[in-house]
């Protein structure tokens, strides 16, 4: 089975993690980026089109590869994991030790929705959300929800879960 992904980028540094999932998986599958444009065509008459388009390039139509196709839904899920941690230990104290994690991960800081902050981490093992509440008293719970695809997941949850345990067991 082919298929043709079309793939709408935000910034270069999408594009070249693009190219870097591309590079990866071009050992284990038939996968390369073909040069030139992508169309998507639909609801008109295919053939008058290219009839159009052949008479305006130079190759006419032998660079041109024309696919019938219909959309693939991957049975892909968001992966999220959840880190709850329980402490009479000050709510600034483990806020700045978040911190701190987080820019040992590269996070940068989204936004705030009520009490929760949102971070984005990339790794080489892709990209994660990363959701931080913090209870406002001692005694409190923090809650740490790391959501993306694949082993990225896991690979930051586990990290984080790591220096909690460590920061929580010291104090």
């Amino acid at each position: 089975m082919e298929y043709l992904l079309v793939i709408d980028y935000s910034s270069d540094a999408e594009r070249k993690r693009i190219d870097y999932a591309i590079e990866r998986w071009s050992r284990q599958a038939d996968v390369n980026k073909p040069k030139g444009t992508v169309i998507h065509f639909k609801h008109g008459d295919i053939d008058a089109f290219l009839e159009d388009l052949y008479g305006r390039l130079g190759s006419g139509m032998d660079r041109v590869h024309v696919y019938s196709i219909k959309e693939h839904e991957p049975g892909i899920e968001t992966q999220t994991r959840t880190l709850r941690y329980e402490t009479r230990d000050d709510p600034g104290m483990i806020g700045k030790f978040l911190n701190y994690i987080l820019s040992k991960l590269n996070a940068t800081y989204d936004y705030a929705s009520g009490n929760v902050k949102t971070y984005t981490a990339y790794t080489k093992k892709g990209q994660v959300k990363i959701g931080v509440s913090i209870a406002r008293k001692s005694g409190g719970i923090t809650t740490i929800t790391v959501e993306g695809f694949g082993d990225a997941v896991s690979f930051v949850s586990g990290r984080i879960d790591e220096e909690m345990k460590v920061f929580l067991g010291g104090m």
